[in-house]
């Protein structure tokens, strides 16, 4: 059994087991501050509309209000408060102040019945049928075989609408939506006779022929190719041509890519030079006279020492 006794000055908690005193434990409180729980009133002139704090949604309004809990403070405080309700305009409203403790701080939120909304509905006629709609890039519905599809409730004024069937180019078109009239529009999709293709190369930056005429450097898209077969070719200096064969196919985005192959280039082993002898010139018949001429007067010389 638990028993709590307060006084001024102290809380004493008093444990028994039975009859037995275990023991007391006193908690001074002397100067403690303790939050004090009060309230925040929220009136509305519109049943059910959705309060929120701080964009938390807090709750509805019933028979006319709404308590919300708040926890009581001497220093400001800062709190959105947003009442919102379908058809109505919205209150906004920022507080500062929280409530005193035990109290509750009331706020009039006063919501305005919006004008209704001018609309208006628009038929299509779609040839040929199975295609989707779609209205401000929203998706409105599927065309069923008889191509007549009902656009209802769709306000007035200027509207994109858009028809999409694979196969067929998009159908788009801005739409005069007249209010509380039933705007009629024909719409006939055109078939797409053409196709994209979109050639890479790994590495980039390479030529692309189509066909042996140039188109560009890699990655690049050619668009608008009619329907059938094409002979792409890639090269880069330095790499090895890649072609190949593809077929362009009417709606659908071909791809192409290649992974070009560098060049080898081998380096020619050298080739070992025998050195040449030097060749020693034949002697002429004028130097074989000047040496015949050269002996003699030797010869010569030698016999006059002798005498």
């Amino acid at each position: 059994m638990k028993c709590i006794c307060q006084n001024p000055g102290f809380k004493i908690l008093i444990i028994l087991t039975g009859i037995f005193l275990s023991g007391a434990i006193m908690f001074p409180v002397s100067g403690e501050t303790q939050a004090e729980v009060a309230n925040y009133e929220i009136r509305s002139n519109v049943e059910n509309a959705s309060v929120y704090f701080d964009d938390v949604f807090a709750g509805s309004i019933e028979k006319g209000s709404l308590m919300v809990p708040a926890e009581t403070s001497n220093k400001p405080v800062y709190h959105l408060l947003r009442i919102e309700a379908p058809g109505y305009s919205t209150y906004n409203e920022t507080i500062l102040q929280a409530p005193k403790p035990g109290k509750s701080n009331v706020y009039r939120g006063i919501l305005t019945l919006l004008p209704p909304q001018s609309i208006g509905t628009v038929s299509l006629a779609i040839s040929p049928p199975g295609g989707q709609v779609f209205v401000e890039g929203t998706f409105a519905g599927t065309v069923d075989q008889s191509g007549i599809f009902t656009l209802r409730d769709i306000p007035a004024g200027y509207q994109i609408v858009q028809v999409s069937l694979p196969g067929y180019k998009d159908w788009v078109d801005r739409v005069f939506v007249e209010a509380n009239m039933n705007t009629k529009v024909r719409v006939s999709l055109t078939p797409v006779t053409t196709g994209p293709m979109q050639v890479t190369s790994q590495p980039s930056g390479a030529n692309v022929q189509m066909n042996g005429a140039p188109v560009g450097i890699t990655p690049v898209t050619i668009p608008d190719l009619p329907a059938g077969k094409v002979q792409v070719t890639i090269s880069l200096p330095g790499y090895q041509d890649f072609s190949a064969e593809t077929s362009i196919i009417a709606g659908e985005n071909v791809s192409v890519s290649g992974t070009l192959t560098a060049l080898v280039t081998s380096t020619p082993e050298p080739i070992p030079q025998t050195p040449e002898s030097t060749p020693q010139p034949e002697p002429t018949q004028a130097s074989a006279g000047l040496l015949s001429i050269g002996a003699a007067l030797s010869a010569l010389v030698l016999f006059q020492k002798k005498r």
